[in-house]
């Protein structure tokens, strides 16, 4: 099912806080663990430092979710409520393939903005690794640690990973993560859990590693994240206007498609 959120940048970062905190809970309680898998590139910087910070209780009462009886309070506010940090597993859903101090790292961003501020266990934050000068090899090694960590045992090796949520964002060529328009091979891969590719149109240009569409649509939820700068490419994906696009193509087989998209002007409760 495909939901539609659209509000001011400010309201719009509140509700998808509140969002991913009810859904680690829910996970939490029922698993006994949330694994969240964070996107790249700048628009997530805002979530991510909103994320950090909390939800007052009130307006968490207020968008409608209930306070759970093991609910987590942020040390420097306690009238905010944070995610079960400790309990959640932090994975990359693409990396441009420098070093994680790179500018351009989607690792650096989200340490800076995210894993600096809050107390997950170093040992549940997966990052891709960029450092053997292997993309191809680095990508195994990232499908891998996944294989490790979602194995059960007597079940379909081959099945991909179901993470219980997965933030993208959406670029203005219709990329997500690192799946390219007209990128083939990567749109048509179904054996690989994580691959190399080379973006030479991206921002910027270069070899980069992304989870693979048999993964993205294996979620139980992905929440795209949209600037007003995107909304009606978003709007227009949302509808199934745009399939070919690969974010037209991220259609999870038992999961639901959040579109969280900044509207000015366009307030709903």
């Amino acid at each position: 099912m495909t939901h539609w959120i659209t509000a001011p940048l400010d309201a719009l970062l509140e509700k998808a806080v509140a969002f991913i905190t009810d859904a680690a809970y829910r996970a939490v309680a029922e698993r006994g663990r949330f694994t969240l898998v964070l996107s790249g590139g700048n628009t997530p910087r805002a979530l991510h430092k909103q994320l950090a910070r909390g939800i007052s209780e009130k307006r968490y009462l207020e968008l409608g979710y209930k306070l759970p009886a093991d609910v987590r309070r942020c040390t420097r506010d306690p009238e905010k409520i944070v995610p079960p940090w400790a309990h959640t597993l932090l994975f990359q859903g693409d990396e441009r393939y420098v070093p994680p101090s790179h500018p351009d790292s989607n690792y650096g961003m989200a340490r800076e903005t995210l894993l600096r501020q809050v107390c997950v266990k170093p040992a549940n934050i997966h990052r891709m690794p960029t450092e053997s000068g292997n993309p191809a090899e680095d990508a195994r090694r990232y499908e891998s640690l996944l294989r490790g960590l979602f194995r059960k045992r007597g079940s379909d090796e081959t099945a991909p990973p179901s993470f219980d949520l997965i933030l993208l964002g959406l670029g203005d060529d219709g990329h997500t993560a690192s799946l390219m328009p007209g990128d083939r091979k990567a749109l048509d891969e179904k054996e690989h859990w994580v691959i190399a590719v080379n973006a030479p149109n991206g921002k910027p240009p270069g070899t980069r590693l992304t989870l693979t569409l048999p993964v993205i649509n294996e979620a139980a939820n992905v929440l795209f994240l949209i600037p007003s700068s995107r909304y009606d490419l978003a709007r227009s994906i949302s509808n199934s206007e745009k399939p070919e696009l690969p974010a037209g193509m991220v259609k999870p087989w038992r999961g639901d498609v959040w579109w969280f998209v900044e509207g000015e002007g366009r307030i709903q409760p």
